[in-house]
């Protein structure tokens, strides 16, 4: 077929869009990357030592029932990528009182599955109901059921349930209550690594159809023509164009200054459906750090931590004694307000390495706004291990282990039973120009159907997207973003039948 397809992006998306092309028979593509690698935003790195890597971007295999790139991995012999499924139970730790999963005293799990059944029925059961942060839907259930709780599951198990941060890269006064649980369709599997997977499918098509280190000034429609032009000064004509930046990059589109990075200027601009769904929906900051240790000095047979974030029994207190809703919000944001900044006032997710493949690593999972905190830092990683030192040490002395040595600038090797520390690795969305974030996400308010309904329809037929913000199945996740740039291909190749 002659027809002439640019691809802007490559991420997952973008390259499977290509590789779905050339297998149509499509060979006159380019697909252009801002960036000097492909890969998009998932990214993998390599630790201190030269062996062991680690995603900095996603790393699983999601839902994987339905999940179309898992299936495709498990047909090829071997796969590109290992996986495993990580199937475990939370540990749950708290600053004051330790491990407190599975407490029989306390049996905050019940509470947890209680908060979820609440929000269920406060959302999915009427379809009037006006969202609110899931920080408030929290209070609200504390106030209604506060004489069915102990004053420690009133104090615990909000924490618990605030994990769910780490899903979607907001805090719970940021996050939307009615879309912050989600159901799983089967299990994850945890990938090692993407980077074989991005291989893959990269190798399916010509390597010189991909040109890096070139972003995209301009898309203009002309008649039954797409002009682009980039930031090299080049000028392209094509039949189509795929588009599959991320969600926040394209909203630069709508900016009024011209020479933010990444912006593109669309000519006519992006019409009505799409300037709505892009002001439907936000986009999270979850992030990710690697800790490199010299040896595994803790007892590693459990592969998920959670670090709670502190509260308090004037917490308790402060619930126990309300009687008006709207004053008992008041008064816990003036509780947060009194705390010091510190570690302790969010909750983590740790992936111990060391109970995977025996590799003396943690995988960190962090949210807004400690992403951006974090990420501001520039990898300054003295700086980023004074923060999280509490939090470190509170791990190793519930597992077994002396406090963590920082020996990321010395040579110490060995320090009794402690835990030296030898490389930090820090994720970059927020501050990657090409990123300006993870992933879609919801805040109060938000419907991601007019962003994805929008993305369907395309700017026209002409002008395509692509990406996980533009599918339902498996939005924000790397089979949607694949199976999105399938898609796309596919429609283009309909087109030229």
């Amino acid at each position: 077929m002659s027809k002439r397809v640019i691809v802007i992006g490559a991420g997952i998306s973008g390259l499977k869009a290509a590789s779905t092309l050339y297998a149509n028979d499509i060979k006159d593509v380019k697909v252009f990357e801002a960036r000097n690698r492909i890969g998009g935003r998932l990214r993998t790195v390599t630790g201190f030592n030269g062996k062991q890597k680690y995603d900095l971007g996603a790393s699983w295999h999601h839902d994987t029932l339905c999940n179309e790139l898992f299936d495709e991995e498990v047909d090829l012999k071997g796969g590109a990528a290992p996986f495993i499924f990580d199937d475990d139970f939370n540990v749950y730790i708290d600053k004051e009182r330790g491990r407190i999963d599975k407490d029989p005293d306390m049996r905050l799990e019940f509470i947890d599955r209680e908060i979820e059944k609440f929000t269920d029925m406060q959302y999915h059961q009427r379809l009037d109901v006006e969202d609110m942060s899931f920080f408030q839907l929290i209070s609200k259930f504390l106030f209604e059921k506060k004489q069915f709780l102990t004053d420690d599951q009133i104090r615990y198990a909000p924490q618990i349930c605030r994990f769910l941060e780490l899903w979607h890269g907001f805090d719970w006064k940021s996050l939307s209550a009615k879309e912050t649980y989600f159901g799983h369709q089967g299990r994850n599997a945890l990938v090692l690594n993407f980077d074989a997977i991005i291989k893959r499918i990269a190798q399916s098509f010509p390597e010189e159809w991909i040109q890096l280190d070139t972003s995209i000034n301009s898309i203009t429609r002309k008649g039954k023509e797409v002009v682009v032009t980039t930031s090299k000064g080049e000028t392209h004509v094509a039949d189509y164009v795929i588009v599959t930046i991320p969600q926040s990059v394209l909203e630069l589109s709508l900016a009024t200054d011209k020479q933010i990075p990444g912006r593109i200027e669309f000519t006519p601009p992006l019409n009505k459906k799409i300037v709505k769904g892009l002001n439907s929906i936000h986009v999270g900051s979850l992030g990710k750090m690697i800790f490199e240790f010299q040896c595994a000095t803790w007892d590693a047979k459990h592969t998920k931590i959670v670090t709670l974030a502190q509260s308090s029994d004037k917490f308790a207190r402060i619930v126990k004694n309300a009687t008006d809703y709207d004053q008992l919000i008041k008064d816990l944001n003036i509780l947060d307000q009194q705390q010091e900044e510190n570690c302790w006032n969010h909750p983590f997710y740790f992936i111990n390495f060391a109970q995977i493949n025996g590799t003396p690593s943690f995988m960190m999972l962090m949210q807004e706004p400690v992403t951006k905190y974090i990420e501001s830092l520039n990898g300054d990683k003295n700086k980023i291990f004074e923060y999280f030192q509490p939090i470190l040490d509170k791990i190793m002395s519930t597992f077994g282990s002396d406090s963590v040595v920082n020996g990321i600038n010395n040579d110490i090797t060995q320090d009794g039973n402690h835990a030296i520390l030898k490389n930090i690795l820090s994720s970059s969305w927020t501050s990657d120009p090409y990123s300006r974030g993870s992933y879609t996400a919801c805040k109060p308010g938000d419907d991601g159907w007019d962003m994805i309904l929008a993305m369907n329809e395309g700017q026209d037929s002409r002008i395509r997207f692509a990406g996980e913000h533009t599918i339902m199945d498996g939005a924000g996740s790397v089979n949607g973003a694949w199976a999105s740039g399938r898609n796309e291909a596919d429609y283009v190749v309909k087109q030229t039948l």
